[in-house]
């Protein structure tokens, strides 16, 4: 099975991504991997994963599905509900020993009661998650931080397998070996990196490491590079006393205007507007809320482009940011007076067929906190 690499930016204020999503289906992704570790607790609906060798899944309301680290993975949509949990590799090699030599097997159909009461147990911890999550209320990150280390706790101790090298399939080793050279570069990607220094690091032929990494990433050796690059400094643009210009030779970069172009193309913005969407956002509610606008009710400034066939507009996350950047007065007006009573401003529940769709993947999707 052919594949790409699926490069995943964790949400901004916990350290991994993860969301509610809330799905029409009717699609296919294509073969991908990704280093993070996802967990999959579907609570309506149905989800079918076909894996790189050759095997097949497919789970149905109040199941989960565990998709270790490195794995070829293709999914079919079916109308669903789930919460989505993808820790980072770095995480985990932090707090499980050799996780490299880990899988994890969730078997929803234990056979002893003591295995259904672990397995329910995981499970609330997971809704719970999306509980905290949702709320946001003062301290959530503490809380969600020790929730997230009791899931990968029950992870470890009541699902994970360990296996020996031998037993590895021939095209997880093949990842294995990519993921060796993706953490050298992340360990020097501040660095002058050349294609041969990488190349002549793990005794490889420059040819045959470009070819390695385009094979599996779908990615040059610099593209791989500057995707590291500038997921840092996007991080950094957080903090709204950093200077742009310190960020760049921090993080190994030298030309102004290719970084510029660069990250414009994978943000949509430029980095100056970035860093004032974060600091609006820390000043604003929590993002777990979504607003319907009748086209009727919309203010001039409101981008026509966003209107759907039924001449509504979804705004969630960053496009509600810049509402309220360009509006806030008029915005927060119409949050407190019409956010109870009217039918054009209303927070969406959990469970609505109206929601809007999550640029880029083609679903809708829910996210409780903008990335």
């Amino acid at each position: 099975m052919e594949s790409n690499f699926e490069w995943i930016t964790a949400n901004g204020d916990i350290g991994i991504r993860f969301f509610h999503s809330i799905d029409d289906g009717g699609y296919s992704n294509p073969p991908h991997w990704h280093n993070d570790l996802e967990i999959i607790y579907l609570l309506e609906g149905r989800l079918k994963v076909r894996f790189g060798d050759g095997g097949e899944r497919q789970i149905g309301a109040d199941e989960l599905l565990v998709i270790n680290s490195g794995t070829i993975h293709a999914v079919t949509a079916y109308p669903n509900q789930a919460i989505v949990l993808q820790v980072p590799y770095e995480m985990l090699l932090q707090y499980m020993e050799h996780y490299d030599q880990l899988y994890f097997v969730v078997d929803e159909r234990p056979a002893s009661e003591a295995e259904k009461q672990k397995l329910a147990e995981f499970k609330a911890v997971l809704r719970e998650m999306d509980e905290v999550y949702g709320a946001q209320k003062e301290g959530y990150q503490l809380k969600f931080d020790s929730l997230l280390l009791e899931a990968l706790y029950r992870l470890l101790v009541d699902y994970a397998v360990r296996i020996g090298k031998e037993h590895i399939p021939q095209n997880q080793k093949a990842v294995q070996q990519i993921r060796e050279v993706m953490r050298y570069i992340e360990e020097h990607y501040a660095k002058k990196l050349t294609v041969a220094q990488v190349a002549e690091h793990f005794g490889y032929t420059p040819n045959y490491l470009s070819k390695l990494l385009k094979r599996y990433l779908g990615l040059t050796v610099y593209q791989y590079l500057y995707e590291i690059r500038l997921d840092r400094i996007c991080r950094d643009l957080q903090h709204p006393e950093a200077r742009i210009m310190e960020l760049l030779p921090k993080h190994g970069c030298e030309n102004y205007k290719s970084v510029s172009r660069l990250f414009k193309e994978r943000y949509g913005c430029s980095m100056k507007e970035m860093q004032k969407r974060y600091e609006k956002e820390k000043g604003d509610r929590p993002m777990g809320q979504w607003v319907r606008i009748r086209k009727a009710e919309m203010p001039n400034f409101l981008p026509k482009k966003a209107l759907n066939k039924k001449k509504r507009a979804w705004y969630s996350g960053s496009m509600k940011q810049r509402i309220f950047s360009k509006c806030r007065k008029t915005c927060e007006k119409w949050s407190v007076e019409n956010e109870s009573k009217t039918d054009y401003n209303v927070p969406c529940k959990r469970g609505s067929k109206n929601l809007g769709k999550s640029a880029g993947t083609g679903r809708r999707v829910q996210e409780r906190k903008n990335d």
